[in-house]
Formats: structure tokens, sequence, C-alpha cells
């Protein structure tokens, strides 16, 4: 999200709840925010821990906004247990500021967000651990806190801390800074020959690998050409024109040795040149060989002939030679700046780093050996650790070291933090959505699983719903009727006696009516012959309902009815005997 606009209306979109008009609101919230002190609690519970009842809505949506903005801050941007619970206190401060200015919305427009973003690059280093001084530190920056919540809410009083911790903080930084190169030196001083002889296998081994070499000049800077560059580094140093000239003169070895085409005039002039001069040259920088002046003579010697057969166009062999190793040092030794500045490590950002005794944290100073010692200090300028690159590379990967570096770290808390609250309502969205999907699909296989179900397992709801007025006493017969124990009249208009079929079903068939609130499973229980009616029963026996043939017959036609048992289809069953009744009565055969 863009630092650069208000924020303004995602807060009150993304942090808006149910309309309240009777919370507290205004110049009234305002002063109860200047007498809270959240001590580790969110807004809105530390409001509740001190008794007052909730804002009205508008501003709720504003201190949540906050509260979301210290938590992603302190989670993503994490200083110091004891640092971070001190700038929490600053919480009621933004709030108030939020409420009254709508400035405060753009990151980095109001003052506050600066103070703070100064306070956590400031001591981002700090720990703990430090000692007594520390615990100075920690009181200096809580007067600071104090002091900008005085005349709560104050912007000229906050850009008064800001202004006093900047020249603080810069001074501080540049404290340290000027400690970097003493460090390194002592550091390199403690190394010794181990370093020295790291450092020239390292130049030597990058020209090794850049370059196909005959066998005989691979020998011979692998051994005598790397003892004398050990005495060399060792004697005047690597900032030396000794050095210098040392690692210049290995190069112009490795390119006298490749092929020059004969045709190429300018390519055989300086091979001629490096000839002549090349081997005076490698005789001055043989020290490990002098006084031998023998021994010189036949190093030289063998690098006179390699360039001589160059000079005739012949093969040289050349391949690729092994590197030189050194003992307790093997792999991916080194690093490139790229490298580093991958992961973080430029010089003067700060690490937190994870250690038996519990977190540290440590500012990268520098490197020595192209890269292979990595040196740390403490936040008082102290040294502190120094790690080989597969060390600390390992230590990154493992998560056991991070880099805290983040400028304007709560400038930008500010907009994660309505990042994070718009894809929680995207997610509650899209769980309500699918509870929604989820409980309509089960709503439409119990309403399917109704008309399959099997033997026994009808809905013991229905059962009971059913059972209820069958086991209630039956009414009076009607004064009409003629016979005290003739079925009530079905609401359908029953069939003529002689189109009336004589239905056959099977004893134990289960059936399913659907012309009642909830539908109805029962059991063909008895056949009465003398009022062509059939009884119906659950599986206790108890009588649920009794139904004329011609009352069952109507039920089917109007698809009331469901056969859950059978061997053949009983609504074809009943339209085949209506159609043989209609022939017989039409005189067909």
């Amino acid at each position: 999200m863009p630092l650069t606009r208000s924020l303004e209306a995602d807060v009150r979109a993304e942090f808006a709840i149910s309309p309240v008009s009777d919370g507290l609101s205004g110049d009234g919230l305002v002063k109860v925010l200047g007498d809270l002190d959240p001590q580790g609690q969110s807004l809105m519970e530390a409001l509740s821990t001190a008794g007052y009842k909730n804002p009205d809505s508008d501003s709720e949506a504003v201190l949540r906004w906050i509260d979301s903005t210290f938590e992603h801050w302190a989670s993503i941007y994490p200083l110091a247990p004891e640092m971070q619970a001190l700038v929490l206190r600053t919480s009621p401060l933004a709030a108030a500021f939020a409420l009254l200015d709508t400035r405060f919305y753009v990151p980095g427009g109001h003052g506050l967000h600066r103070l703070l973003d100064v306070i956590h690059g400031g001591f981002l280093g700090w720990h703990a651990g430090l000692g007594a001084s520390a615990v100075g530190m920690l009181d200096g920056a809580r007067e600071v806190i104090e002091r900008a919540r005085s005349d709560f809410p104050s912007e000229p009083r906050v850009d008064e801390m800001l202004a006093l911790l900047q020249d603080k903080m810069a001074g501080h930084h540049r404290q340290l800074e000027q400690l970097d190169d003493a460090l390194l030196e002592r550091e390199w001083s403690n190394l010794g020959d181990d370093a020295v002889r790291l450092s020239v296998a390292l130049m030597l081994n990058k020209v090794l690998t850049e370059n196909e070499l005959p066998g005989s000049v691979a020998r011979f800077i692998k051994s005598d050409w790397f003892e004398s560059g050990v005495k060399t580094a060792g004697a005047q140093g690597f900032n030396s024109d000794a050095w210098h000239t040392f690692a210049d003169t290995t190069q112009l070895l490795a390119e006298a040795v490749q092929p020059v085409d004969r045709s190429d005039e300018a390519g055989q002039r300086r091979l001629n040149t490096t000839m002549q001069q090349l081997p005076a040259t490698l005789s001055k920088h043989l020290v490990s060989l002098q006084p031998d002046s023998d021994a010189v003579a036949g190093a030289v010697g063998l690098i006179e002939y390699a360039l001589l057969r160059n000079l005739r166009g012949e093969d040289l062999g050349l391949l690729h030679a092994e590197p030189i190793t050194i003992e307790g040092h093997t792999g991916d030794v080194s690093a490139s700046d790229e490298a580093l500045a991958e992961l973080g490590i430029n010089r003067s950002n700060w690490f937190a780093i994870d250690t038996p005794d519990g977190e540290i944290r440590v500012r990268y100073m520098g490197s020595l050996v192209e890269n292979h010692y990595l040196l740390f200090m403490d936040f008082l300028g102290a040294r502190a650790l120094r790690k080989t690159w597969p060390e600390f590379r390992a230590l990154v990967s493992s998560g056991e070291a991070r880099c805290l570096n983040a400028p304007d770290s709560f400038c930008l808390a500010m907009g994660q933090a309505i990042d994070s609250r718009r894809e929680e309502r995207a997610r509650e969205e899209a769980e309500r959505a699918e509870a929604a999907a989820r409980e309509q699909a089960e709503a439409e296989q119990a309403q399917a699983d109704l008309s399959d179900t099997l033997l026994g397992q009808a809905p013991p709801e229905a059962e009971r719903e059913a059972e209820q007025p069958a086991r209630q006493p039956a009414p009076p017969p009607a004064t009409t009727g003629p016979s005290e124990n003739t079925a009530p009249p079905s609401v359908d208009s029953p069939y003529e006696s002689n189109t009336v079929v004589k239905l056959q079903i099977p004893m134990g068939t289960w059936m399913g009516f659907h012309d009642r609130d909830p539908p109805l499973m029962a059991k063909v229980a008895v056949r009465d012959l003398e009022k062509d009616s059939y009884i119906f029963t659950n599986r206790e026996g108890i009588k649920l309902r009794e139904l004329t043939v011609p009352q069952l017959v109507a039920l089917i036609d109007r698809d009331m009815v469901d056969i859950l048992e059978r061997k053949t289809n009983f609504r074809d069953t009943v339209n085949q005997m209506r159609t043989d009744q209609e022939r017989l009565s039409a005189g067909g055969p």
C-alpha cells in the first residue's frame, strides 16, 4: 500500500462495526485516552478494565485500527520486549491524534509516525543483556515517551522530542561507525597466520578457477608461488605495494599461457614482451625460495619453457586445476558482496541471533578474508561475535539469525494492519459462503434420502408424530355412514364402484405417504375385504391410518405415495389392472 495517500477511508471501511451512537466520542474520549495506560493491553481492553463504556462505532473503528497497527508493528518489526512494552504506551496518544487530525491517516504525515520510526531505528540493537548501561538507555527512552505524552495530545511536544531523539541517535550511530575499522584491525591481528594463508589461497583460487592453465604452471602457483604470497602478505600486509604487485603478476602469468593465434600480431607482441619481463618479476617475488638462487632459477625456468612453447603455438595441455585447500576451511568459504546483500548483511544492519542464553542483538560492522569472517558489535560498540560465512548463512537459513532493519516500520505497519483486516474479512465471507452451501447441500440430501429410506430407517421424529394421533381415541362414527367401522372419507372423490380395482398388496410392504406434514411411513398390516380397505401400522404394530382402495388409488394418482419395498412398480400394477377392467367392460377378449 502506498505510503503517500490517506488511509482513512480504508480504516473506516475495514474496521467498521455495528452502529453504536451512545458510546464515548469526541473530546470526552480523547480525555479518557489521556489518562489511559494500556499496560500490555489493547485500547479496547484497557478502556473496559478502567471501567469506561465502549466508544461509539466510528471511534471504535479508529481504536481497533490503532490496536492492530501496534500489534503488527511488534510482530513484524520487533524490538526487545522491554522496549516494546515502553513504546506501546504511545498507543493512546496515536489514537487521540487519529480521532482529531486527518493527517494522521497519511503514513509519515504526522510527527508521531516519525518519532516512533526514530525510536525503532535508534533502539533496534538494544537488549536487556547489555548490563547497567543498557538500563540507563531504557530510562532515557522512557523519558522521551513521557514528555511526548505531556500536554496530551500535543503535536508540538511530539515534534520537540523527535528533534531531540534524532540528534542523539545520529550521534550514537556515528560513534559506532568510528569503532568499525579499529575493531576489524584488532580482529585481524587475533586471527594470525591462518587468516593470511586463507586470504592468499582465496586470491589464487580465483585465478585458478577463471583460467585454464598448463599443469606445470598450476603446480607452481599452488606451491612455491602460494608460499611466497603468504610471506609477502604476512610481512607487508594486504594493503602494501608488494602484495598488489604479487596479485598483478599472478594474473599476468595466467594470461601469458593462454593460446595466441599466429596471425594475431598484437597478441604475439604482447606475448614477446611478457616473456622478456615476467621471469625477472617472478624471481623477485619468489621469496619463499630465496636466498636459494638455484631453486628460484629452476622454478622460473619451468615457466619460461611454458611461455616459449606458447610463443611457438604448441599445445600446452590447458586444464582447470583443483583449488588450493586450507586445513579447516572447505567448501564455499567466502561470499560475494551480492550474496551478503541478499541476506541483508550490509554494514550497520542489526541482527537478532538466538543463543543458548537467549536472544542477542548485534550490528554487522564488516568482514575479513574475502567475506569469509563476518564481524559484529553490540549496541554499546563492543566486539560481540565473529562468524564464518558458512556458519552465518546457516543461521539465517534456519531462522536463528534475523535481519531487523526496516526503515519507516511504523508507517508500514499502518497499511499492513488494513491489509490484514481485509484478508481476514475475505476469509470470513468465504467461510460463511461455504457453510451456507454445505447446509443447503445437506438439506437437499436429507430431502432426497426421505424418498429412498430403507426399511427400518424412517426418521424417529416422523414416527413419534405419527404415533401420537394413532393412540388417541377414535372419533365417533358419522351418523350418515353405512357402518360404525367405516373409515373417514378421503379428501379425494372416490372411484365409482364399477371402476374400483381390487388391489393385492403384499402384507408387510412399506409405503411412504406425502399427504401429511411431516410425511408418514407405514407398512401394510391388514387387508379388510369387507370394507375394501388397507390398515397401515408402524414397526410396533400401532395403527397409523386406514384407507379404502379408491382412496389409496387417488393418492397414488396424485403422486402422494411411495412404495419403499417392492418387487414391481405399484402404480404400474394399478394402471395395468384398470386397463384390464376397462377392456373387460367393453366386451373385449
